[in-house]
């Protein structure tokens, strides 16, 4: 296939696509590298606490958060359930009682785990500023499923923080 006939079928959508595409064109001396999209989906949940937590402290609002860990047949995760409030403490943020949510780590699919859906419901109600979890795997280990959950977060005015940040796994 022909450099044309791919460029005509992957054609860019955005402006910065645009403009790269420009750059390329006249300078085919830069190393084109393709970023990770771990590192793409852990910039843009870093972002998204950021301007949340920031539009709570203008507010004047301490966040509401929920604890939120994956369980292995039916045992409740202490030690995950209790680094998730020892980080939400350093960090001043509010966990009210009952807010502390599990799922079987067997359901992989996001739409089956009851503990994550009432968690998104409370979320969605107001009664959530956000959600602090583990690991990213505790959301999803799917790339498409974690993006599509923090894009609900977004669009519902919440976040998700994570006690070890994302790393780069291969898919």
């Amino acid at each position: 296939m022909s450099q044309s006939t791919t460029r005509a079928s992957s054609a860019p959508t955005a402006w910065m696509d645009l403009d790269n595409e420009r750059i390329r064109a006249f300078r085919p001396d830069l190393p084109r590298v393709t970023p990770d999209r771990s590192v793409q989906l852990m910039r843009l949940r870093k972002e998204q606490v950021g301007r949340r937590l920031a539009a709570l402290r203008a507010s004047g609002r301490t966040p509401r958060i929920a604890l939120y860990a994956r369980t292995v047949n039916g045992q409740t995760p202490v030690r995950s359930l209790t680094a998730a409030r020892s980080f939400a403490e350093r960090m001043a943020w509010q966990v009210g009682p009952d807010q502390e949510f599990t799922d079987c780590l067997s359901l992989t699919e996001v739409e089956d785990r009851l503990g994550w859906l009432r968690m998104k419901q409370r979320l969605a109600s107001g009664f959530l500023d956000g959600i602090v979890a583990i690991t990213r795997s505790d959301v999803s280990t799917h790339l498409n499923d974690y993006e599509r959950e923090l894009d609900w977060l977004t669009l519902h005015g919440g976040f998700i923080a994570l006690v070890h940040a994302e790393t780069v796994v291969p898919q």
